[in-house]
């Protein structure tokens, strides 16, 4: 497996209202989404892994069982994924930091090990700040930032994400296309549209 200065921070402590149920939990093939999200960022050579947790942490924990991924426990979950995503790169300041750092959610179900590679690899080859996806017409997670970024994606508060910081440096921006990345678990209508899905939890 190769590696890579680069870390990877998961974000995955939300409730899921919409949908009813913690979609991080649904399962594909078997396998829960948050599961498969860190997997597939070990995969892609990232560490550390850190998973950002905060509503049902312990099954979250549960779910992410044999992989070497680590895990934080925002108390602050509800506050926004701008603030879990601040814990994560908070987290991520403690160990030796890397150069690059891979930030991506568990509801993407489309979510490839290619499009991670295609990301890292733009990502090592270009001298852009960012290497996002594009989907929907717009930029955002997965991306991976380089470091001189990982203050601004520690400011960022309330309900903006990673995309706001990509929005402000889109001029320093490169894109890999992920027209899948626009699918997403809101809804038990959006489950419906996924082959192959199994809904039951672990």
């Amino acid at each position: 497996m190769p590696r890579l200065n680069c870390a990877a921070i998961l974000l995955a402590a939300g409730a899921s209202t919409r949908l009813g149920r913690p979609k991080q939990l649904v399962q594909i093939h078997g396998e829960t989404l948050l599961h498969r999200t860190g997997r597939l960022a070990l995969e892609a050579g990232c560490s550390p892994v850190i998973a950002v947790l905060g509503f049902a942490a312990e099954q979250m924990q549960a779910a992410l069982g044999g992989l070497s991924v680590k895990t934080i426990i925002h108390p602050d979950w509800q506050a926004g994924m701008g603030s879990s995503l601040r814990c994560g790169v908070e987290a991520l300041s403690r160990e030796n930091v890397p150069e690059r750092v891979l930030v991506l959610v568990s509801d993407q179900p489309r979510l490839s090990l290619e499009i991670l590679k295609s990301l890292l690899s733009l990502s090592e080859t270009s001298t852009a700040l960012i290497a996002a996806s594009h989907y929907a017409g717009r930029a955002g997670v997965p991306a991976v930032f380089r470091s001189p970024l990982f203050p601004a994606l520690k400011s960022i508060e309330g309900d903006k994400g990673a995309r706001h910081v990509i929005e402000q440096h889109r001029h320093q921006t490169v894109l890999v296309d992920f027209p899948e990345g626009a699918m997403d678990l809101d809804t038990i209508g959006d489950l419906a549209q996924l082959d192959c899905l199994s809904t039951s939890q672990v």
